[in-house]
């Protein structure tokens, strides 16, 4: 992102004339490498070990490895500003305090327990819709059943999420995806019902492109996190065997489950944040203005915070982990989340006589970037 580009560029002049001097690993490390993110929790943990607050010369910014540090950062959002957002969405997303409580009370009736209700049976309809025998678990699964649920929470009929599918696939072809993605979602926007809905609870408090704002946002936080959670969780399920009959046999296990999947697999490795004040993290100073990764992916399988931290285990006991963030930026959609990724799993483990990859695991194509690792095809057989 364009935003994101410049205040990295800023904060290596600005931090070129400084004398820190970083770990081997630090100083060296580049996570945008094809090798380092197809599997980057080897190198977290050795970036951890030399520390929990380090900086990254070839990438410009400070990351946070451990997980309290990680927490803490995210619960100081006055420390800790969600700016480097804004491209994405400057009305929520990128907003600080005060003005951000305001439009979250805005949208949080929409993820009242009785619209809940509602759109899990959405997603429930949607995937016995499309599962069949031999199947992609991403573009014929997870895929349809996170659009159509987005879909039915902003008010997009079946012409809009066909237009922002067609504009998604696009995109892809482009140099700058997200912003082509982007134009799609502000285009149509109008279209939606929660469109003048908003207009009309907020007052004036928001004007057409600030919903337009708010409409790209949660299109995008519905779709693409629910999708990289399914396709976590199956690709776990259809890998292994036992744990499949397992949680199949006793669906009690499916919460447990889908919460180590999303410790171990969190949609957005780094939750980027810049410093608003020079503070110290974890016995080391992290300068005004510059650029921090919450590197929440680190986080969640920190040692000292998880037993066994690289482990699926069912009976883990409930500790905090950081997938959808902490303090006032948690992601407001993270129960509907987790209730549509439940109800995608129920669904296929009660038609799955046989769940199996119809593909070798190491063949399997990834989306693979520094910020986000997920399977973009996984066909599988029931």
């Amino acid at each position: 992102m364009k935003v994101l580009s410049r205040i990295v560029s800023a904060a290596r002049r600005r931090l070129g004339a400084t004398h820190f001097v970083a770990p081997p690993d630090a100083q060296t490390i580049d996570l945008d490498k094809a090798a380092v993110a197809a599997n980057p929790f080897p190198h977290y943990d050795r970036l951890r070990a030399a520390g929990s607050v380090q900086f990254l010369p070839r990438h410009g910014f400070w990351i946070i490895l451990e997980h309290d540090d990680a927490r803490r950062a995210l619960g100081d959002a006055e420390t800790f500003s969600n700016a480097p957002y804004a491209g994405v969405d400057a009305v929520l997303l990128a907003a600080d305090p005060p003005g951000q409580a305001a439009i979250r009370r805005l949208l949080s009736r929409r993820f009242a327990s009785s619209n809940l209700g509602r759109l899990e049976e959405r997603a429930r309809d949607i995937a016995r819709a499309v599962l069949r025998p031999e199947i992609d678990a991403v573009g014929g699964y997870a895929a349809p059943i996170s659009r159509a649920v987005a879909a039915e929470l902003i008010g997009f009929d079946a012409a809009a999420v066909a237009e922002i599918s067609e504009g998604s696939v696009r995109a892809l072809a482009t140099s700058e995806p997200l912003a082509e993605l982007i134009a799609v979602l502000d285009r149509i926007a109008p279209r939606a019902s929660i469109f003048a809905e908003l207009g009309d609870d907020a007052g004036g408090l928001v004007g057409d492109a600030e919903i337009r704002s708010l409409v790209r946002l949660l299109w995008l936080a519905a779709t693409t996190t629910t999708e990289r959670v399914i396709a976590h969780a199956i690709l776990r399920l259809a890998d292994d065997p036992d744990l499949t009959a397992r949680i199949g046999s006793n669906r009690v296990l499916l919460g447990p489950f889908i919460e180590e999947v999303m410790r171990l697999h969190p949609p957005e490795h780094l939750l980027p944040r810049l410093a608003t004040r020079s503070v110290e993290t974890a016995g080391v100073t992290i300068p005004a203005n510059a650029l921090v990764q919450i590197c929440v992916a680190a986080a969640n399988r920190d040692p000292a915070h998880f037993d066994r931290p690289h482990d699926l285990l069912l009976d883990r006991p409930q500790k905090r982990h950081l997938a959808f963030g902490s303090g006032i930026h948690h992601c407001l959609g993270a129960p509907l989340s987790r209730r549509v990724v439940a109800a995608s799993l129920d669904i296929l483990l009660d038609a799955a006589g046989d769940l199996r990859l119809r593909a070798p695991a190491q063949t399997l194509p990834f989306f693979k970037t520094a910020s986000a690792l997920s399977p973009t095809e996984l066909p599988i057989a029931l």
